[in-house]
């Protein structure tokens, strides 16, 4: 993938994927096109060595702070900081190696080091086969800590039909 265009680069996999799964990501780039920064999210690549990001959305780089060339070949975990919970981290870990989806209230940190909180959705796509073929994790910001806050950006829900039942 090449960096975004300050108008927005859609996502454009490399692996085939199951059609449920063009579908997400078709949503989710009409959502992210012509420069909004309301959808943030990344995709990650697991048959790499260390699980890297590889692409992110205009939103993931208002949103953190990062750029582009700053993000992609990184694990997430560059996001996380002293205060992160490792109780939720341990279950987006969980669910990565079971290939499973995950919804964590997670309090992360931004490039300049100001601390944000968010509902982060983790999802696998799979392809035609039901093979893993990527990750992607969404972040809806939010203003506090706890089960039932509502993101800053409440269409996340409409789109994906609840907080805490994600599952696509």
């Amino acid at each position: 993938q090449e960096e975004p265009e300050e108008n927005g680069r859609p996502f454009l996999p490399v692996k085939k994927l199951c059609e449920r799964d063009y579908i997400i990501i078709d949503m989710l780039n009409s959502a992210s096109s012509g420069g909004s920064t309301t959808v943030s999210f990344c995709v990650t690549d697991p048959s790499m060595m260390d699980n890297p990001v590889i692409y992110i959305s205009n939103g993931f780089t208002k949103l953190t702070g990062y750029s582009f060339d700053e993000c992609v070949g990184r694990n997430c975990r560059f996001l996380q900081g002293p205060e992160t919970d490792q109780k939720d981290v341990a279950k987006i870990v969980t669910a990565v190696k079971n290939e499973k989806e995950c919804s964590v209230n997670l309090l992360n940190y931004k490039k300049d080091g100001t601390k944000f909180r968010n509902e982060f959705y983790l999802a696998q796509l799979r392809d035609p086969k039901q093979q893993l073929a990527y990750f992607i994790g969404i972040q809806a910001a939010v203003d506090e800590e706890g089960d039932d806050t509502i993101p800053s950006n409440p269409g996340i829900q409409s789109t994906f039909g609840g907080m805490k039942s994600f599952e696509l």
